[in-house]
Formats: structure tokens, C-alpha cells, sequence
């Protein structure tokens, strides 16, 4: 099925595009081209990414503990303010 008819772009690769990573309509945008001409698919694209924030669970952004960073505080530079 077409998310987007304007630039034939079809559901799966809206999909492979939320599912690798793009978490808005923009975004979905710059990695497949959906949403990219008229604008009457960005209905169906915004549902697609609630649908998989909602299937998949909360997102984590930041590490729970300072074991989990991807930084070791040995690497971080400090600075004091002048």
C-alpha cells in the first residue's frame, strides 16, 4: 500500500524509516521521501510513529546509571566558568 502516492512511497518503507530511527514526520521525510510533496500523507505517516512508540514501549534517552553512559567521566573535560 502507498503512504505517500505524490512520490510512491510505500508503507514498508515508512516503516523501515520509523523503525531505523526517524521519530517525526521531518524525519521520515529526509530517509524515505514520504511526506515530502502535498502533505496529505502526514496524517497516516504521524499515526505510524504513534503506533510504533506505542508497539515498541517508551523510549530511554539518557543511560540510568553512570556505568550505562557512553562517555567515561575520565574522558570528560572540565572547565571552570571565567
Amino acid at each position: 500500500m502507498y503512504v505517500c502516492v505524490c512520490l510512491a512511497v510505500s508503507d514498508q518503507e515508512v516503516r523501515s524509516a520509523i523503525e531505523s530511527g526517524a521519530t517525526t514526520r521531518e524525519a521520515v521525510t529526509r530517509v524515505c521521501g514520504a511526506g515530502g510533496d502535498c502533505g496529505a500523507c502526514h496524517g497516516m505517516i504521524a499515526t505510524m510513529i504513534e503506533d510504533h512508540v506505542e508497539e515498541s514501549g517508551p523510549i530511554v534517552c539518557c543511560p540510568a546509571s553512570a556505568a550505562e553512559r557512553l562517555v567515561p567521566d575520565s574522558a570528560l573535560v572540565r572547565t571552570r566558568a571565567a
